[in-house]
């Protein structure tokens, strides 16, 4: 009898523990499904918010607005930064296109688009001119017209975004056999008093004034930003390529030299004290910006990293900051303390941030931005990928160990017992195994898509992506089809793809 109410009580246990299982696996089937259905619905929607605003009524052939948002907030203006990001992913699009007919259009709205700055170049504006700074101004009006109005002037992150979409252009439409005269015309020649050509002058500019200080990303202040100085960095680099692709050493020599320079002077924007990368070193303390940690930092790792290891996705103090990001947004936006434990964190620029997407100033709160939520997804994206092709890792920096201590912790219950034991007790100097590499690469997958699972949460069944979400509702906020949302699900979907890609060929189940 003993016997028979003891296997009795052991099987009512299992039948207990399975079931519960079998709970929360159909529960995070359940997300994942939604999920799945809703990308490629997303990504329909986001490329036809990219092609509106591109030419959009009132603006000349190769304008792009920055947001179809007339009033409260009027962004209804051709921002240097904005559209240059959008035209590198309609680059990706040109690089991907397979149609005789749509590689046509594609290539068609990319010159548009370098003639309409080829104008706006030699258009005066309150910065200066073409060889007196005036390739700094933030944004111009749709027909080409100078900004005159008050704004956070100068901005030196457009040019580089610009040359650096410009160049990936060039360079496709050359391999696709295009007139090399059309690109020493428009794109890049040796002519320099003044620069003849969109990409040159951006170029030239760049590595005259990449020590200065400018505005950033968010047009807030004016200092050294990290995010300018990464991405100037990249553009230099590929110019140096690009001009030497064209038979100019000396432009190939000059940019060379002046990247070298910028990168010996980038070590200053380490914290080796707090393990993380600042978004500046030089802020007035009385700024809203006391912190110095901003996701702009993450940003500008997906932005401008070129490649060669400087500032890479798995640099340990990137990775640190990310994750410190991760732990000051979960509790910092009420809506993120509310959230679903199958969803991300939701964030945003920088913690003091008092812009709300309408107002600001004191007492206004800033909020989650989808374009920074979506750039955190895709960072998360682009790690896995990492860590899905290493064979073998040495942890060589305590700075690594809060982020892979979390991955541990937060998604042990889905790894084998000994794996998810061994990723709870990391130490400097551990080498990781294959086994342990493929299973943070999976728990980084799962963590980048609660964070766009998230952002599923809180957009309406239209698709329409703003500039933000409310802090406190969740519902959408500021800058109506705001164009870098849209900018940011493409590529943060496109690194999805590619990083599973990856994980499946080198993590086979």
């Amino acid at each position: 009898m003993g016997s028979k109410s003891h296997f009795t009580s052991k099987l009512v246990a299992f039948t207990s523990i399975l079931v519960l299982l079998l709970f929360h696996s159909s529960e995070a089937q359940s997300w994942k499904d939604s999920l799945e259905r809703w990308i490629p619905k997303e990504m329909e929607r986001s490329f036809q918010g990219i092609f509106y605003n591109i030419d959009p009524p009132g603006g000349i052939p190769g304008s792009v607005t920055a947001a179809d948002s007339h009033y409260q907030p009027d962004y209804y203006y051709n921002w240097i930064r904005d559209a240059a990001i959008t035209m590198d992913v309609v680059v990706t699009l040109y690089e991907k296109a397979k149609e005789p007919s749509q590689v046509k259009k594609l290539e068609d709205i990319l010159k548009s688009y370098v003639h309409y700055n080829y104008i706006i170049q030699r258009t005066p504006n309150p910065t200066g001119n073409l060889t007196t700074g005036g390739l700094g101004a933030a944004h111009y009006l749709l027909n080409g017209s100078a900004f005159t109005g008050s704004w956070c002037s100068v901005e030196n992150d457009g040019p580089a975004l610009r040359a650096v979409a410009v160049m990936r252009f060039a360079k496709e439409y050359l391999r696709r056999h295009g007139d090399l005269s059309y690109v020493k015309k428009w794109i890049f020649n040796n002519e320099t008093n003044p620069p003849t050509t969109v990409t040159r002058a951006d170029l030239d500019y760049i590595a005259r004034v990449w020590p200065d200080p400018c505005c950033g990303p968010w047009e807030t202040f004016f200092v050294v930003h990290f995010w300018d100085q990464l991405l100037i960095r990249k553009a230099l680099l590929q110019g140096a390529k690009f001009a030497e692709m064209l038979g100019y050493m000396n432009a190939s020599s000059y940019y060379t030299k002046q990247a070298k320079e910028l990168t010996s002077n980038m070590s200053k924007f380490i914290s080796h004290v707090h393990g993380v990368v600042l978004e500046s070193i030089d802020a007035p303390r009385d700024t809203i910006h006391e912190t110095f940690i901003d996701t702009s930092t993450i940003l500008a790792v997906l932005y401008g990293y070129n490649d060669d290891g400087f500032y890479a996705p798995d640099d340990p103090y990137v990775m640190n900051t990310a994750n410190l990001l991760r732990l000051i947004y979960k509790d910092l936006f009420p809506v993120n303390r509310r959230r679903s434990q199958d969803e991300g964190v939701l964030f945003g620029r920088f913690p003091n941030d008092n812009y709300d997407g309408i107002a600001t100033g004191n007492g206004v709160k800033g909020n989650p931005w989808f374009l920074c939520t979506l750039g955190m997804a895709r960072y998360y994206f682009e790690l896995a990928k990492r860590f899905s092709e290493y064979t073998t890792l040495t942890i060589h920096s305590k700075w690594m160990l809060p982020l892979l201590d979390h991955l541990g912790s937060s998604h042990s219950h889905s790894m084998p017992p000994v794996v998810g034991e061994a990723l709870n007790h990391f130490q400097v100097g551990e080498t990781l195994q294959k086994a342990q590499l493929c299973q943070i690469a999976k728990a980084l997958l799962t963590e980048a898509d609660k964070i766009v699972y998230a952002v599923y949460r809180h957009v309406p069944e239209t698709g329409m992506l703003t500039e933000e979400i409310n802090r406190f509702t969740g519902f959408e906020q500021g800058a109506k089809n705001l164009t870098w949302s849209y900018d940011s699900f493409v590529t943060a979907i496109w690194s999805r793809k590619h990083s599973l890609k990856a994980f499946h060929s080198n993590c086979p189940l």
